[in-house]
């Protein structure tokens, strides 16, 4: 078998896998954020945006490195975990950063550009990182908007 048969049923398999998972893809959790609103309701004020884990805040997009074709949004710990960290991050501006990455090229660790598009699955990771830590939701706490994450095997 070539080369090339094999990176198509490994993609094939991926691509199996991913439908059946409740990861989210790249367009999912824009949708996600859409719905839920960036403003809040009481005050119109901009909603904050932050992870289910600890004091952590989104950050960037990188390729992961569990797989360089998908992608990974990056976290920083806030408050007393990380006093030098920024404290918060604005719905809105993630938003923004989300739907950048549509039809961007990323570098993979060891090389290689790799196009994002909608279908893109969505981790949690630093750059260079692959911790099986998977986006599967978006929580509205009113004031805020909660990244829902979970344990998925790549």
């Amino acid at each position: 078998m070539d080369p090339q048969s094999i990176v198509s049923m490994l993609k094939q398999a991926r691509d199996k896998e991913f439908a059946n998972s409740p990861q989210l893809s790249l367009g999912e959790l824009i949708a996600k954020i859409e719905v839920l609103g960036v403003k809040r309701d009481n005050d119109g004020d901009d909603k904050q945006i932050r992870y289910d884990f600890g004091t952590s805040i989104p950050t960037c997009l990188d390729s992961y490195r569990g797989s360089y074709d998908e992608l990974a949004l990056g976290y920083k710990l806030t408050g007393y975990d990380d006093g030098s960290a920024p404290r918060s991050i604005k719905a809105k501006d993630l938003l923004e950063h989300l739907k950048s990455a549509i039809g961007k090229e990323f570098t993979g660790w060891k090389g290689g550009e790799f196009r994002m598009s909608e279908q893109t699955p969505v981790w949690v990771a630093n750059c260079g990182d692959s911790n099986s830590t998977a986006i599967v939701g978006v929580l509205d706490a009113g004031y805020s908007l909660i990244i829902l994450t979970s344990y998925i095997e790549y």
